[in-house]
């Protein structure tokens, strides 16, 4: 694993880069439209669902266009394009211009990071620690991006926007420099020894069933997972507690994330893949029962070390199970894992908001997605019971 890691950390640093911008504009996107552009909360809500549609329609292409054409020219025209709608955005970025340098940057946005998954599952093959590996510096460009957040937004989005141009162009001069590297006459280069340890024994597709499921699971997580990023800020504050609480919870998790993924990365093994994806999911089920009780600091925390183990545990699983049993199309699949994570995280803040107004109220709403992953968890049995046979 140290041999791989040491041959595809430009794909890692990649992956810091783009979520850390990526990271730097979602949380600004619904204050900045209603705060400093004065726009309704509908109008904002119809802007965020065109953006999120956008991130799904470029997840699903970038890993169409990944398995079609070469992944270096497709890689280098998204980063082309990212740096050109950051230079629109520094200099037009009012009630016209925004919305349109933003729904233009879930698309590319969508494709760059599908592309980066990608590529992890070409390089990777069956062996499902490098997409945990990925997931550690993702998570670090997470923390970056949030961080940087407070000290560079000050009611003008123009440092924003340079700290976008900043990381493209560090992520254009790595991908000029070594896409060839991570793609050698369209092979991935591996590590062999890791690859035989961790190859599949059957060499069977994954069933349409089992496929079906693990994306359906995606949405239904993803949508539930929201309510934190959403819902659950205004739960907090109901409860007589400051908005900062709120922000530390979030520090807490990305901190927490990266020490999990990196236990993870050694431990993660193909066959466990169902299990790890089944345990992640109970964990995430728990933290919802955890968060309908608390009513202090210590049980938010208690019930965001649930989330935060089971998303470290859970959401590389499903990539890495999905890439070891679909043999060619790496990008097509990874594509459909974007796509259908992009929409759980689109749809769960519009439901999560409809239930609380069906008098339904906070606490109805945290049961009802502990409900609905404990339900998950039930379909991922039943849809990978031929692989949890052979664990």
């Amino acid at each position: 694993m140290l041999k791989l890691g040491r041959q595809v950390w430009p794909l890692l640093v990649l992956g810091l880069l783009i979520n850390t911008a990526y990271s730097v504009m979602w949380p600004l996107t619904t204050i900045y439209l209603h705060n400093d552009l004065q726009l309704s909360l509908v109008t904002s809500g119809w802007i965020l669902a065109a953006y999120s549609g956008c991130n799904v329609l470029g997840g699903y292409l970038g890993g169409l266009l990944g398995d079609r054409y070469a992944v270096k020219r497709v890689g280098l025209a998204l980063l082309v394009a990212l740096i050109a709608d950051a230079l629109v955005g520094l200099w037009w970025n009012n009630v016209w211009g925004y919305p349109v340098v933003l729904i233009v940057f879930g698309l590319l946005t969508g494709g760059m990071l599908t592309l980066i998954t990608t590529l992890t599952a070409q390089l990777s093959r069956a062996n499902g620690r490098l997409f945990n590996l990925l997931y550690i510096f993702i998570n670090l460009g997470l923390v970056v991006g949030t961080a940087s957040i407070g000290v560079l937004f000050h009611r003008s989005l123009r440092p924003i926007f340079s700290l976008l141009l900043v990381c493209y162009g560090l992520a254009t001069i790595l991908w000029e420099r070594y896409a060839d590297r991570l793609t050698v006459s369209g092979q991935p280069v591996a590590d062999p020894s890791a690859e035989q340890a961790n190859r599949p024994t059957n060499r069977r597709r994954l069933g349409r069933l089992t496929l079906g499921v693990l994306l359906i699971s995606l949405v239904l997580m993803w949508g539930t997972y929201a309510q934190w990023m959403s819902n659950v800020s205004i739960y907090i504050q109901n409860l007589g507690l400051s908005v900062s609480v709120y922000s530390h919870l979030w520090v807490y998790n990305g901190l927490l994330l990266i020490l999990v993924q990196g236990a993870m990365a050694r431990v993660s093994r193909l066959r466990s893949l169902p299990w790890q994806i089944i345990g992640g999911l109970v964990a995430i089920s728990g933290s919802f029962l955890l968060l309908s009780t608390a009513h202090q600091i210590g049980g938010l925390f208690a019930a965001m070390t649930l989330l935060t183990i089971g998303e470290a545990v859970y959401v590389p699983g499903v990539p890495a199970l999905i890439n070891a049993y679909t043999i060619g199309n790496e990008g097509k699949y990874q594509g459909l894992v974007n796509a259908f994570s992009s929409l759980g995280k689109a749809l769960g803040p519009v439901a999560g908001g409809w239930l609380i107004g069906q008098a339904a109220g906070y606490s109805g709403l945290l049961l009802v997605c502990m409900a609905v992953n404990a339900g998950v968890v039930v379909l991922v049995i039943l849809g990978s019971s031929r692989f949890l046979r052979r664990s």
